[in-house]
């Protein structure tokens, strides 16, 4: 959907974004080798500030710039980065388990971090082996391109940032809260919820498990239970894991809400050489 979108430049509306689509423009190639459909569409001098958009985009997107998809991609729409932005690898899945849900006042436990085929666990106070120090999490998450998270933007990602204040950490990768999509496309409850909907199933282990349990697990570590942390860890890289299931069924449902309804997919290449040939 990445190379589909036009929302991103400065003055187009989704109306507009409509316009194109339904006028065969519906990519970014269609756009440089049509530009007269797009004229019809939006009008010149609006096609001229969208292609310099989309020049400034694909450079950014060629140079892997970060910054400038952060800045100029519409936080609604970030959901539209899942493909085409960059490769699995670099996309990161993160989930925080907390004391409590104030940041600045309760701590991070545990940060799980995930891309797809892997997962870490960033652990506070004293990491088991196989687990890293809490404190090397924001150095991994340099490695990473794109951020995916859920209910990131009202939880995970200020907690992260208050607890790493001391280091001036601040997300810069272009970001994923996949709540807000989801609650879009009628999905309620919180992610567990939303997974059972859907048909993600979870290890019997931890099932029915919740934040609150994850609060009491964290306790028990303290105590010295090391089934507890062995549990809350094995929790919080599941929800990581399943946030990649999670985000490929809220992209096909948006995709189809979003785009199939509006795209004349067309050749236009063809159409615009038969027409011609009638002259």
């Amino acid at each position: 959907m990445l190379d589909r979108s036009f929302i991103f430049a400065e003055g187009i509306t989704i109306e507009m974004e409509r316009s194109l689509w339904r006028q065969g423009v519906t990519s970014w190639q269609a756009l440089r080798k049509h530009s007269g459909q797009a004229v019809e569409a939006i009008g010149e001098a609006r096609t001229r500030k969208l292609q310099g958009a989309i020049e400034e985009a694909e450079r950014a997107l060629q140079q892997g710039d970060h910054l400038w998809f952060s800045k100029h991609w519409p936080e609604k729409e970030t959901w539209r980065l899942w493909r085409g932005y960059c490769s699995s690898e670099e996309v990161a899945l993160v989930d925080i388990e907390t004391t409590g849900r104030t940041p600045g006042f309760d701590q991070i436990t545990v940060i799980g971090l995930s891309n797809g085929q892997q997962e870490w666990a960033y652990v506070a106070d004293r990491p088991l082996p196989g687990d890293e120090s809490l404190q090397r999490f924001t150095e991994a998450i340099k490695a990473f391109r794109l951020v995916v998270t859920y209910n990131g933007i009202g939880f995970d990602i200020p907690f992260i940032e208050k607890h790493f204040r001391n280091q001036n950490y601040h997300l810069e990768q272009p970001h994923i809260d996949l709540m807000w999509p989801a609650r879009s496309l009628g999905l309620t409850g919180g992610l567990k919820d939303m997974e059972q909907q859907i048909g993600i199933a979870r290890d019997d282990a931890i099932a029915g498990m919740r934040g609150n349990e994850a609060i009491a697990l964290w306790g028990a570590w303290k105590n010295g239970d090391r089934s507890a942390y062995d549990k809350l860890v094995t929790y919080c890289k599941a929800d990581c894991t399943n946030l990649q299931a999670f985000a490929e069924h809220v992209y096909e449902r948006k995709w189809a809400e979003t785009y199939t309804p509006y795209a004349n997919d067309i050749d236009l290449d063809s159409a615009m050489g038969e027409q011609l040939s009638l002259f």
